[in-house]
């Protein structure tokens, strides 16, 4: 296993935190919840593997969810091609001498006993090709001091929900948390809790969870562009009613994916993460970051907010107005990008319609040549055919070296108009119907 500091991983990544037991764990779930909360947990987890270099994920959420066992332990392809990579602290040699202090300590043990956690524990030390460092004090530090910024500064998101809600944050309630040597988003919940408001006790509750994230997330250099919409869902951030979360999934599907019908007048299934396999995704993903769809998709987003100006010191968290000018200015570069696209994209698909007829008049040309796909094919072959084997050899070299030339020009001189985002749809488009059809 390969272990780095976060800088050296590909900068396209994103930390997940929907195998956080804790979350779970405080409402009693039926059966139906449970299997509803699996397949939204796998969508975001496929979705992030298409449209991301790395899916970060920190090791003690996948030692101690038994949905995170359940979902990843079928899949050690994910840890060993590098798609999800394990968050693991800095002072632990792996993952099992990790789950052995985590028993040892006695205060949590209950979460890593399990024969489960041990397999899980088992299966990353033996796959897992690349695991990201972090150091704990660090995240501790961040967690408290930007907390009590948030519940103070006005001009802060919860500030302005705490507000807009008429809920008071006692004096006490912030000496308490300022007082806290090592504060612990559970010390949190209990200080919350003493206050007796119920209200502010599941605010404050509900935001020690999105900062803990956070913080995670900023320890391992993974906090990406939307990082209050891309960690989970909360309420507090939706200001205005019936608003959809700006999340991954909003932003591909209602945005990206909806530009790239329009342009191309093609159809992109509503339960496309659903058919799609973990495997198919795997495949998918490869060709993503080989293809360069990754770093173009999120090198937009990364742009698009940079033009932005935020309220937020350290432009981690959007406020609700400049959240919508986000999406505004994401709609519109996405399409500007698109439209660079779609006259390469038009010329490569009339090409591949045309060269779809050579071939099929070639095979009734040349039959003994077998199934040929282009015109070098057809030459070298021929050259076989005539028992010339020296100079087939040659041709050969120089048509795949002038090709290959010829290539790497084009990549060149015309990138920004290369349809690489309009190309990858289509890829996910034909995974898609081979699953239908059953190929």
């Amino acid at each position: 296993m390969e272990s780095v500091k976060p800088e050296a991983i590909l900068p396209s990544r994103a930390y997940f935190t929907e195998f956080d037991r804790v979350t779970f764990s405080q409402v009693a779930w039926t059966d139906a919840d449970v299997e509803a909360i699996r397949r939204n947990v796998e969508r975001k987890l496929k979705l992030l593997a298409l449209l991301k270099g790395h899916v970060v994920i920190a090791a003690s959420h996948l030692l101690e969810s038994e949905l995170a066992h359940e979902v990843l332990l079928p899949y050690p392809r994910l840890f060993s091609e590098k798609v999800i990579v394990p968050a693991l602290r800095s002072d632990f040699s792996g993952f099992e001498s990790f789950l052995d202090a985590k028993v040892a300590e006695g205060k949590e043990a209950e979460k890593y006993s399990g024969s489960t956690s041990r397999e899980m524990a088992q299966m990353l030390d033996s796959e897992t090709a690349l695991s990201v460092r972090w150091q704990v004090d660090q995240t501790s530090e961040w967690f408290k001091k930007r907390l009590l910024s948030d519940l103070t500064e006005k001009g802060s998101l919860f500030n302005s929900w705490l507000r807009r809600a008429n809920v008071d944050v006692p004096l006490d309630l912030i000496s308490r948390i300022s007082d806290s040597p090592r504060l612990s988003r559970q010390d949190v919940y209990l200080l919350a809790k003493n206050t007796g408001n119920k209200n502010l006790w599941e605010a404050v509750s509900e935001y020690a969870d999105f900062l803990y994230y956070l913080s995670g997330a900023r320890a391992v250099c993974s906090e990406g562009v939307l990082p209050q919409e891309n960690l989970i869902d909360f309420t507090f951030s939706d200001m205005a009613t019936g608003r959809t979360h700006l999340s991954e999934l909003e932003v591909f599907f209602k945005i990206f994916v909806d530009l790239v019908k329009a342009i191309t007048h093609t159809h992109v299934p509503v339960d496309l993460l659903d058919a799609l396999s973990i495997d198919d995704i795997l495949d998918l993903h490869h060709l993503a970051v080989d293809d360069r769809f990754v770093e173009k998709y999120n090198a937009i987003q990364v742009r698009t907010k940079e033009g932005l100006a935020l309220s937020d010191p350290e432009r981690l968290v959007f406020l609700m107005t400049e959240l919508a000018e986000f999406e505004q200015s994401l709609h519109s570069e996405y399409q500007a990008a698109l439209d660079l696209e779609l006259p390469r994209y038009l010329r490569n698909l009339k090409a591949a319609k045309t060269q779809k007829v050579a071939n099929a008049t070639g095979k009734l040309l040349v039959p003994l040549w077998g199934n040929l796909d282009g015109a070098k094919e057809i030459l070298v072959s021929g050259l076989d055919l005539i028992g010339r084997k020296k100079l087939n050899d040659a041709v050969g070299n120089r048509v795949r070296k002038g090709m290959n030339t010829f290539d790497r020009l084009l990549d060149r001189t015309q990138t920004e108009a290369k349809p690489i985002l309009i190309e990858f749809v289509r890829q996910v488009q034909k995974r898609y119907a081979d699953k239908v059809v059953g190929n």
